[in-house]
């Protein structure tokens, strides 16, 4: 009896409905075969998490910078719009916009023509990062040059 796992066979059926015993073979995985797959399952799972971490940055990152851009088209039509013209040198200031709050440098330089002013912005989403999100450039030209009004311009 203590020999009955050793030699237990498996039974097989023919087509022709004969049947016949096969000795028992091993079924399955060794553990070597299992830590294997095991290994190549966590390198690719890490592979993965990588890269799903890396996407979702990617996307706060391109977030931020869309936003950073609005702000700095914002402070830029607001002084084209402006009914003075800029000084030259430098002015900082922040605006909220999608409950973050966004720091701006507006730089203002003299150019050759008299009525144009260079205006730089750069935005940040940290007062002090040295590092802009973004910087974009534009020119404000002088008021009087501005048409006010189409019916001052007919007469």
């Amino acid at each position: 009896m203590k020999h009955f796992f050793a030699n237990f066979c498996l039974t097989t059926t023919s087509r022709l409905g004969l049947q016949r015993k096969l000795p028992a073979t091993h079924s399955g995985f060794t553990l070597v075969e299992v830590l294997v797959s095991l290994a190549i399952l966590s390198i690719v799972l890490g592979a993965l998490i990588q890269t799903a971490g890396a996407n979702a940055s990617n996307a706060a990152r391109l977030r931020d910078r869309a936003v950073a851009e609005w702000v700095a088209s914002n402070r830029l039509a607001e002084l084209q719009l402006s009914q003075s013209f800029p000084e030259i040198g430098s002015r900082t200031g922040d605006e909220e916009m999608f409950g973050t709050r966004w720091f701006w440098k507006t730089i203002v330089q003299k150019v050759e023509d008299d009525d144009l002013r260079r205006v730089d912005i750069e935005v940040r989403r940290i007062e002090d990062s040295k590092n802009p999100i973004i910087t974009i450039a534009g020119f404000v030209s002088h008021p009087r040059l501005t048409v006010r009004n189409t019916s001052d311009n007919q007469q």
